[in-house]
């Protein structure tokens, strides 16, 4: 179905450990626990290689897993999905306004949560090949961006008219976080000077819209126009 993929689970109960290696068993995945948000955070900032799933209890023994997100300072760019008891709409509303790609209820379905962790893996695969390739066909040289960069421009190439709220960039790069509104600003400014010498800019439309544009295209001459004035001449 995929090559291996690594799942990081966070559940302070310990008991729930062999029926996850049960559900998630063979060469398809590689589990890793983490029994307190803590745990899970300074090794995320840490490990090099992050996962490409988090599960995640909403409430942990070191607190409730949103509160805990929100108080620090990382910003989770792996998708997510939670598990819990509570079937109250307004907790299962919030946890996909944080972010989270599911809401699956305890005790919860084996065989569902393992379908559903397979398909969301393969819609993620699919939604990077996707982005990769939308920025092989920009021709610009990657190193010269940082990583929120990146992802404003891939938050861009997502869209068919390449056209974002500045509320929607915010979500896309810090999810979680809390930020001054001058910081987008500052960020699409030094994105704009780094974009011009590959000939692309980024657009203030209007009522918050920004519209990536391609400055080559708006450069190159109306061959319909030329054409025109020629056969008039």
């Amino acid at each position: 179905m995929f090559i291996s993929k690594k799942l990081w689970i966070i559940e302070d109960m310990e008991d729930l450990q062999p029926i996850y290696n049960h559900i998630f068993n063979g060469d398809e995945f590689h589990l890793h626990f983490f029994t307190s948000f803590d745990e899970f955070s300074r090794a995320y900032a840490s490990e090099k290689s992050h996962p490409d799933l988090i599960i995640a209890d909403i409430m942990l023994e070191d607190g409730h897993f949103f509160k805990l997100l929100n108080e620090s300072d990382m910003t989770l760019n792996t998708p997510y999905l939670v598990i819990s008891s509570s079937d109250d709409l307004e907790t299962i509303r919030s946890a996909y306004q944080a972010g989270a790609i599911d809401y699956l209820l305890k005790p919860f379905n084996q065989n569902e949560i393992r379908a559903k962790v397979e398909r969301h893996l393969i819609n993620i695969e699919e939604r990077i090949q996707e982005t990769s390739k939308s920025l092989e066909a920009l021709n610009l040289d990657l190193t010269q961006f940082t990583n929120k960069e990146i992802k404003i421009i891939e938050s861009f190439n997502m869209k068919e008219e390449k056209t974002l709220h500045r509320n929607e960039i915010v979500k896309v790069i810090w999810k979680n976080i809390a930020i001054h509104p001058n910081t987008l600003d500052v960020h699409i400014y030094n994105l704009r000077k780094k974009l011009k010498p590959f000939g692309y800019g980024i657009k203030a439309i209007g009522n918050g819209l920004f519209k990536f544009i391609d400055i080559k295209i708006k450069d190159k001459p109306d061959v319909a126009k030329q054409q025109t004035n020629i056969e008039t001449v």
